[in-house]
């Protein structure tokens, strides 16, 4: 069927033998359109995908599976959809919703998605892929919105030749948009390419299966240890931007026949959201805006923005301006609460500070996740003031903050009486 929102995944290979095992992704998981990077259907393995519904009604989800180009069918397979009852856990085998695939040797992506006509019904989605003796691998379902087309790193990836020998295959593929990737594998330690660079360029629904990638590179012959394999969606930055890719590596051994899934992360997903820097009233980071800077004059009035932060976190903001303004600046942070309260300022001690009279930066640990507001990620509020004694024209300026987590730009909530105790 047709998705309202796209993605790009990489897939792994399928051999006799060959078990996989995969971490799950961050806790907030749930979404209306879901992807498993990787089913499989062959003569070794049999896949069960469980679908949870956690919704007071019932739910109907839609099963797209798309067959690597290098598999039996490549291309999507026709497919039945599924229900799943209120406050449910429905489990389904691959040949139940897509016969095509009972006989011969499958492997694919598998997107599962609300059916309804306004797609919001959210559910969790969870894959087991195993032999008949139980050797297999589990990947959880990743909200198809996880993706993007920033840099992103399968790191640990290495060749033996030694007993039990290693081999590193990596993979790199589109969803619904098309996508000009590269794929460089580079040396942990020194940064250095290893071989070249692996460049294309797939179709809607395409991917690529590097089948030994030190070997598909060109690299040296030798043994290779701490590499990490570099995804990069190339194409240019123009229209709608850059389309989402995901790329992952598996490490096999080849005695036990053992292997595991890596999904190449990135810093922050190109999310607005989770930005790790942010930079407000800049044209640069550290250089103030010359079309749109921040403004604030005299001693009359405050400026309030609010984030959100996600605790347990260190957070730190600065403010940036010409060197003859900065000095007549301040600014504060403030917890969760009222967007124009003047008094609740989160309290810190040393090393952290919550900024105050006459200083332009604040550094804080916001405590345990239980610390703010029953455990709830939430806005917390920026203050920025002149000096009291500040009577000049009108300062421009900027906001930098930077995070573990991850925060949003500061969003401009409005001006609130001075506080001259600030």
């Amino acid at each position: 069927m047709y998705l309202k929102s796209l993605v790009a995944i990489a897939l792994v290979t399928f051999g006799v033998g060959l078990a996989l095992r995969a971490d799950a992704q961050a806790t907030a998981a749930s979404g209306s359109v879901i992807v498993i990077p990787v089913t499989a259907q062959t003569a070794s393995y049999t896949s069960t995908i469980s679908v949870q519904n956690p919704n007071a009604t019932p739910i109907t989800v839609n099963v797209n599976y798309y067959e690597s180009v290098s598999s039996t069918i490549p291309g999507p397979a026709t497919c039945s959809s599924l229900t799943v009852p209120a406050f449910s856990v429905v489990p389904f085998s691959l040949p139940d919703k897509c016969p095509s695939v009972a006989t011969g040797n499958h492997f694919g992506l598998l997107i599962l998605a609300d059916a309804a006509a306004q797609q919001t019904d959210l559910f969790f989605a969870y894959s087991r892929v195993q032999t008949p003796g139980g050797n297999g691998f589990s990947i959880e379902g990743f909200p198809i919105g996880a993706f993007s087309g920033e840099s992103a790193d399968a790191i640990g990836i290495k060749r033996q030749a030694a007993a039990p020998g290693y081999q590193s295959n990596c993979f790199v593929a589109a969803l619904g948009e098309a996508i000009d990737y590269q794929l460089v594998l580079r040396d942990g330690t020194t940064n250095a390419i290893i071989g070249n660079p692996l460049t294309g360029t797939l179709q809607a629904f395409q991917e690529i299966r590097f089948l030994d990638v030190f070997a598909q590179a060109g690299a040296p012959a030798g043994d290779y240890s701490n590499v990490r394999a570099n995804f990069n969606a190339s194409t240019a930055d123009l229209g709608p931007g850059k389309p989402a890719l995901v790329g992952f590596c598996t490490v096999q051994d080849n005695t036990y026949f053992s292997s595991d899934f890596r999904v190449a992360k990135s810093i922050d997903a190109m999310s607005e959201a989770m930005q790790r820097v942010v930079c407000l009233g800049q044209d640069g980071c550290g250089t103030v805006s010359l079309t749109d800077p921040e403004t604030i004059s005299g001693p009359t009035l405050r400026n309030v923005y609010s984030t959100i932060i996600t605790q347990p976190d260190f957070v730190a903001c600065s403010l940036v301006a010409a060197s003859g303004d900065i000095p007549n600046l301040q600014m504060r942070i403030r917890g969760p609460g009222q967007a124009f309260d003047g008094t609740t300022v989160w309290p810190s001690t040393v090393p952290y500070t919550s900024g105050g009279a006459g200083k332009q930066t604040f550094y804080i640990s916001t405590g345990p996740r239980n610390a703010v507001d029953l455990g709830t990620a939430t806005r917390w509020f920026i203050d920025v003031e002149t000096v009291s004694s500040y009577a000049g024209p009108t300062i421009k300026y900027g906001i930098t903050c930077q995070s573990g987590n991850g925060t949003e730009v500061p969003w401009f909530r409005g001006t609130a009486s001075y506080v001259s105790s600030f």
